[in-house]
């Protein structure tokens, strides 16, 4: 990690948050019923950090625009990550997506996560949307331990 943080998004952010989330009792309080995968798709992603992110992965050639990080999580737990630099890779049985601007808004606080998805900023692509609002303080909990994440934004 660099001083600054954790690239976003990339698999050592993915990584991070992963652990964040195991150290946070309010968040395992809060997600002790979900027990589903759930994929995080971060859309026009800007080519300079698409090229970062690529080459840290040592990968060259890499023509996405959208990124993706797949958390396993089971009764409060996160059991392990992916990232994905080419988005349409990632499955999940829940598969959110927004535009990076807005990851980036919600992981520096100025977004709320369940607002953001009653509103469609978030957009459910996969699973059921009334089972994300039932979980919807273990969605503000998420938000709060991503904001807890070292982060680096490169643009």
């Amino acid at each position: 990690m660099s001083s600054e943080g954790f690239i976003f998004p990339s698999p050592q952010w993915a990584e991070a948050f992963c652990r964040a989330l195991n150290e946070n009792q309010e968040y395992r309080e809060a997600a002790k019923d979900w027990v589903w995968d759930l994929v995080f798709v971060a859309s026009n992603v800007p080519s300079a950090v698409i090229n970062t992110v690529a080459q840290l992965m040592g990968l060259t050639n890499v023509t996405s625009s959208a990124g993706a990080m797949k958390f396993k999580l089971r009764n409060g737990t996160c059991q392990g990550s992916e990232f994905y630099i080419d988005a349409s890779k990632a499955d999940a049985d829940y598969i959110l997506e927004a535009d990076y601007t807005l990851w980036k808004d919600l992981i520096q606080g100025r977004v709320d996560p369940v607002a953001a998805i009653l509103s469609r900023k978030i957009r459910v692509k996969k699973g059921s949307f009334l089972t994300l609002i039932q979980f919807s303080s273990a969605a503000i909990k998420m938000t709060n331990t991503a904001m807890k994440v070292p982060t680096k934004f490169v643009v």
